[in-house]
């Protein structure tokens, strides 16, 4: 205590001048008006999809991103701060995503979206056996590869199923992807494999 004592003493009676702070608030207001003006650019693509879905999510929820390229995506954006913010870091690194999205739904009234790509989705699909999902549950699968055996699993759990192959398809499910409903969703967005890579 007296070291932070004597620290903040100090630190007080001589406040050092630089100009630090400003530099490093003009450098970012350039990088976001860069950013901004290459998603204007930005064609269909996992990136674009995450940009819209990001502004999709209602205030106040438990965002829960699977590892892999989401988690990736999503760090690229300033994500509503009013969202809880979660990612599960599994052993291989899509491990168990879902079921801990799942189990973070169960234990906050809050709506959790879990958004996922879909290697991760499907190494984690048995988590969907469990009987006690949350009805305001949400998942958003980001599918690069257009597998369509994503189709069955929400069948097979009793999940509403819905799914997206372009922005303005996008748009339209997420407008009402959020409502209340009398069982978990699932959208299923799918992009183009050859455009998922930023060059």
């Amino acid at each position: 205590m007296y070291f932070l004592k004597i620290l903040y003493n100090n630190s007080v009676c001589c406040k050092i001048e630089n100009s630090y702070q400003q530099k490093f608030l003009e450098e970012k207001t350039k990088r976001n008006e860069k950013h901004r003006e290459f998603l204007k650019q930005t064609k269909y693509s996992d990136l674009k999809v995450v940009e819209q879905v990001l502004k999709s999510i209602p205030n106040n929820c438990q965002l829960q991103i699977s590892n892999s390229s989401m988690i990736r995506y999503v760090q690229l954006f300033d994500v509503n701060n009013t969202l809880q913010v979660f990612c599960n870091r599994g052993t291989s690194g899509i491990d168990g995503s879902t079921s801990t999205a799942i189990g973070a739904s169960l234990v906050n009234k809050k709506q959790t979206v879990f958004l996922t790509g879909d290697i991760s989705f499907f190494y984690d699909s048995n988590a969907l056996w469990n009987n006690y999902v949350p009805k305001n549950f949400r998942i958003i699968l980001v599918n690069n590869d257009g597998g369509g055996i994503f189709k069955i699993i929400p069948k097979m759990f009793n999940f509403e199923y819905h799914s997206a192959k372009n922005l303005e398809e996008v748009n339209q499910n997420l407008s009402d992807f959020y409502s209340i409903s009398d069982r978990p969703k699932i959208l299923e967005i799918f992009t183009p494999s050859e455009k998922k890579e930023i060059k």
